[in-house]
């Protein structure tokens, strides 16, 4: 298979909704992906490309291993076999979702750590530290998070692991930021509201260190990754056109984070937009190896990324 795809490109003052169009069409025209949907039973279609785009979205359902509504680590493991499954996850790989894994510069104006369940709020916390211990420098970082509820799972890993309470998903990236870069256990700053809520910390490597709760668009549902970024914006300050901010996820979420983010901030704002996120293999060491079907479920995610990626230019011109 050919190298993964690169991201569509961010840079301050602006997206290149031409450069990100072709981007666009290069990954879901490819033979990754044309071999991928074949397998599953589908083809690429020809024609414009927001109908190849439509008609795809609705075809990656096959993928949809979570029932459109359980979380991440309740999505469905399908054992595709010692023969199938490898050249499976050899095309995922060719589709490139994990993206960079180091920044392209040394400073930022905003580094974004997004956030998950606990082990992907600590695993993501402690590559930003390293990162920032690598000579990374930024004017704010912020964790973002969700107020879902954790489940007894996750409390109980919590416990384990020496943390903190945590009530929610916000609270994971709390302690996870807290841990990794030795904050005060009180912030210095608290402000609520009646679906959210914003601590500041006064931490290194940073002149501030927010966390945020963000309410979500689709109650009772719990915020998404679009919805945490919206409030980023909101809550802790709107990026300026010549800032440069740096979002910390891990494989295989990069690019469709990337998607969402260049989507509602970088074209929203004029900011520049980039996305690192570890490999699996380091994952590892916070958690177990991904499936199958769970990196499938992401180049769903991906797909419907990028096709909202796509109509969002679209509909622009």
């Amino acid at each position: 298979m050919s190298e993964p795809f690169a991201l569509p490109p961010c840079d301050p003052g602006g997206p290149d909704a031409a450069a990100i169009a072709a981007s666009i069409e290069g990954w879901v025209t490819s033979p990754a992906m044309v071999d991928l949907v074949g397998h599953f039973g589908g083809e690429v279609p020809d024609g414009p490309m927001e109908t190849v785009l439509e008609r795809l979205a609705e075809f990656s359902k096959v993928w949809d291993f979570r029932a459109g509504v359980k979380e991440r680590f309740d999505t469905e493991r399908i054992d595709f076999g010692p023969e199938l499954d490898p050249w499976v996850r050899e095309r995922i790989r060719a589709l490139g979702l994990g993206g960079r894994a180091h920044p392209r510069y040394d400073t930022y104006d905003h580094v974004v750590v997004l956030g998950g369940g606990i082990r992907v709020s600590l695993g993501r916390s402690d590559y930003t530290a390293r990162l920032f211990a690598g000579g990374l420098s930024a004017r704010t970082l912020a964790g973002l998070g969700s107020l879902r509820w954790r489940d007894d799972r996750e409390h109980r890993e919590g416990l384990r692991l020496g943390l903190g309470p945590i009530e929610t998903e916000a609270d994971m990236m709390a302690e996870s930021l807290r841990r990794f870069f030795e904050l005060t256990p009180e912030p210095v700053a608290l402000r609520r509201g009646e679906d959210w809520w914003h601590r500041r910390w006064a931490g290194p490597g940073a002149a501030e260190v927010h966390v945020l709760a963000a309410a979500s668009t689709r109650p009772p549902l719990r915020a998404n990754t679009a919805d945490t970024l919206i409030g980023w914006a909101e809550h802790i300050g709107a990026p300026a056109p010549t800032d440069r901010v740096l979002l910390v996820t891990n494989d295989p979420y990069v690019r469709h984070q990337h998607c969402d983010a260049v989507r509602l901030l970088g074209d929203r704002y004029g900011c520049g937009i980039e996305t690192v996120g570890f490999d699996e293999l380091a994952m590892q060491a916070w958690g177990r190896p991904l499936s199958t079907t769970e990196l499938l479920q992401e180049v769903r995610s991906s797909l419907l990324s990028m096709r909202n990626l796509h109509d969002h230019f679209a509909v622009a011109r």
